[in-house]
């Protein structure tokens, strides 16, 4: 009999190892979690009022940007790497797949880093701030064919000029 109770009060103290194993590491998915956006929150305050035109400014004539400019402009770049990056710590905790923190860097590595700006970025500050592996990863995107913000700004410009140029089918009255 005493040896049945020893048992089982083996089997509870196991549980309650794992149990505590999986509060902690709950904990630190949510100090992850939470270190980044305080961390993105904090450099939102950089990007002023309108980064749109500071961040077009970077890729369309760079040579016209201050200081100032630059901040907002790293600001922009930083929060959004810092949101695929967090996507790279949570498969390090075990709560994304590899494959899953690569896809989100996939659409998104030309999207912010494919211009010339976003690169001198990428190459100068931000991927000795990042994991090797990570920042590894995003250089091999990068090293493929794709298309940054401003080359799909271009392109839709383009065909809305062409169709409303040509005339378009239809009306919207």
């Amino acid at each position: 009999m005493s040896a049945i109770a020893n048992i089982a009060v083996l089997g509870g103290l196991v549980l309650v190892a794992v149990q505590i194993n999986q509060n902690s590491s709950l904990a630190r998915t949510a100090l992850i979690n939470d270190g980044n956006v305080v961390s993105n929150q904090i450099w939102a305050n950089l990007m002023g009022e309108n980064p749109g035109q500071v961040i077009a400014r970077a890729i369309e004539s760079p040579e016209k940007m201050t200081y100032g400019d630059f901040m907002a402009v790293d600001a922009f770049l930083f929060s959004n790497i810092n949101m695929l990056y967090r996507d790279f710590q949570l498969a390090q905790e075990g709560v994304f797949t590899s494959s899953d923190w690569k896809s989100s860097v996939d659409p998104y590595a030309h999207w912010y880093l494919g211009n010339k700006f976003g690169r001198a970025w990428w190459d100068e500050e931000a991927k000795h701030f990042f994991n090797d592996e990570f920042a590894t990863y995003v250089d091999e995107r990068l090293s493929q064919e794709g298309k940054d913000s401003h080359t799909h700004w271009e392109n839709i410009r383009a065909r809305v000029v062409a169709e409303g140029s040509g005339g378009l089918v239809g009306s919207c009255s």
